[in-house]
């Protein structure tokens, strides 16, 4: 079909989307270009789709390794009173060689607007960094062949399961996808060419830096972009802005003792050069490590015949970018190579796989024509499905494990309420997990999980005739346990139903229960359903209030709400103890 072709008049003029992709396009192929593109995106929503599935399923609002050692501890000194000054000292205090002052202000700001944090909301903001920063190259991409060729690439490059820890880690997504963020926006902003926008770019790069240590290579990046477009005066500011971020970053800077980062021998250079080699091509390996170096090599000839054939005028966004991924990955490699063992973590694939986003992206770009705009793409597509459905099985069992280590850790805290019980803990050290989290939990500032929570209902009715027994109260310096059982005569106990009521001169609190199972109670009472009679209430000891309580059992079930109190004690003044009186 040629370009003063009409479009067959068999096919219905566009409407919706197409009507407006109609307008943008040549005539000779509006129509047939059209619904690719809207093909295409549709195929390329597929991946976000599911990455952002598997978010969902495991996302939960618990405080894990990193988020333990800054976000609650920084809370709690914030908690204390602390002044101005020791604010300021906290947001901008050096952690494994890194300033997170960004992720910092987001748990502050949290914490000043509803006095915690909020682990599942942080997760979001990480993640929608993830979606901002791909809505963001695709929006500056250029023409809409562009923008679908960039989304697409995009799309199953970055949302995939090699990027489980930072997908699924909030302590990782809110640092890792939120500096990729800045460092984008500042190559925007600084392709923008006015001086509005370099004061932008800035900020932005100001703001980066301020995020994680490798935020520092937008600077020489960026002077790079700027000599290369000759624009001097520009070059100048952005210097000074990159002098001045350098040095505050610097300022009372230290280096984690436990951190071997300074060997600069022959052997130490090398080892480093390769760690590099092996961040670039991890994204493309699949986890065949050996492989990683030289397919990170393969990346840098792949820009670097970029980079010849004339990018550097071209590609004011994409070029600049992944030369800042890959500058941010040779810092990386600087810091990290003798510390992981040569070890490629999932937190650091995110600036691999958008390097090689971008490159392709630019390859793309060299291989296509206006009269057939989407043909390469369309080629390279099973190659892309192919590559993310590969990365997403091989990487699962990788994000279960993780998920695994989590959930198993959470679950140790939750029933003994001190860390290190169990096979996994949520700190190397355990000790002070538990101090962190048992002060956290007794002033608000976050509670981890519970496994029975609080209830109210209005005007229970008294029920003397309601049947049970309470087996054991054990309490200790930790935890509070009440287990028991609890029904009606003539009528089915349902898991669910039992509650717990602890009433004191001061207090009167309601709490769910775990159901149980008691055939002992069946084999005793054979004419009655009570099978599921049984009831364990279980919390830490901190979450109660220090008040000589008496036990009380509620029943809501299908005839309203039904409680009865016993003679039985839970005194928590002093050392605390639970006292069972003679008879039910």
């Amino acid at each position: 079909m040629s370009a003063d072709t009409p479009p067959p008049a068999d096919l219905p003029p566009p409407t919706g989307f197409l009507r407006r992709v109609h307008g943008w396009l040549p005539a000779g192929w509006r129509m047939r270009s059209g619904l690719i593109a809207a093909l295409l995106t549709v195929v390329a929503l597929v991946p976000v789709g599911f990455t952002l599935a598997q978010v969902a399923l495991v996302i939960r609002n618990v405080a894990y390794w990193d988020e333990l050692d800054t976000a609650i501890a920084m809370l709690l000194k914030f908690e204390a009173g602390a002044s101005w000054r020791e604010v300021l000292n906290q947001l901008f205090a050096v952690n494994n060689e890194h300033r997170m002052l960004t992720s910092r202000l987001f748990y502050a700001g949290s914490y000043w607007l509803t006095g915690t944090v909020n682990f599942i909301v942080i997760g979001i903001v990480g993640n929608l960094c993830l979606i901002g920063l791909c809505a963001l190259l695709v929006a500056t991409a250029g023409p809409l062949a562009r923008r679908v060729r960039m989304g697409v690439l995009l799309a199953f490059l970055m949302f995939q399961l090699q990027h489980y820890e930072n997908l699924l880690w909030p302590g990782a997504s809110i640092d890792h996808f939120q500096v990729v963020l800045l460092a984008a926006a500042a190559v925007v902003a600084l392709a923008r060419g006015t001086r509005p926008a370099l004061l932008a770019a800035g900020l932005l790069g100001l703001l980066a830096t301020f995020t994680l240590a490798h935020g520092l290579m937008i600077w020489p990046v960026g002077a790079l972009a700027l000599t290369a477009g000759r624009r001097w005066r520009h070059l100048g500011l952005w210097l000074g802005f990159g002098a001045a971020a350098t040095a505050f970053f610097f300022q009372g800077f230290g280096v984690n003792p436990a951190h071997q980062i300074g060997d600069v021998s022959v052997a130490g250079l090398g080892r480093k050069l390769h760690y590099w080699l092996a961040l670039l091509g991890a994204p493309l390996a699949l986890g065949v490590a050996p492989l990683a170096p030289f397919l990170g090599f393969g990346l840098l000839a792949l820009l670097g015949r970029r980079v010849a054939r004339g990018a550097r005028s071209r590609e004011r966004i994409a070029l600049p970018l992944a030369a800042w991924a890959l500058a941010a990955l040779l810092l990386i490699s600087f810091g990290r190579a003798d510390l992981t063992h040569g070890h490629v973590y999932s937190r650091y694939y995110v600036l691999g796989a958008l390097a090689w986003a971008l490159a392709l992206f630019m390859e793309f770009e060299d291989w296509s024509d206006a009269a057939h705009p989407f043909r390469p793409l369309l080629y390279g597509l099973p190659l892309l499905i192919a590559f993310n459905v590969a990365a997403n099985v091989r990487f699962a069992s990788f994000a279960r494990a993780w998920t695994t280590c989590r959930n198993d850790a959470v679950h140790f805290y939750i029933h003994y309420g001190v860390d290190g019980r169990g096979t996994f803990a949520l700190l190397p050290a355990p000790a002070w997990a538990t101090q962190l989290l048992e002060r956290a939990e007794r002033t608000g500032v976050f509670r981890m999980p519970v496994l029975c929570h609080r209830r109210s209902f209005r005007d229970p009715r008294h029920a003397p005739e309601m049947g049970y027994f309470v087996d054991r109260i054990p309490v200790d310096s930790q935890m509070v346990a009440i287990e028991g059982w609890a029904a009606f005569a003539g009528r089915e106990s349902k898991p669910g139903q039992i509650h717990l009521v602890l009433q004191s001169a001061k207090s009167r609190l309601i709490f769910t229960t775990l159901p149980m199972e008691r055939p002992d109670v069946i084999a005793v009472h054979t004419a009655e359903r009570w099978r599921h009679a049984g009831f364990r209430f279980q919390t830490r000891r901190w979450l109660l209030p220090a008040e000589d309580f008496q036990l009380g059992l509620l029943i809501a079930s299908e005839r309203g709400v039904e409680f009865t109190m016993t003679a039985h004690r839970l005194d928590l003044t002093g050392a605390g103890r639970g006292i069972l009186a003679t008879g039910p």
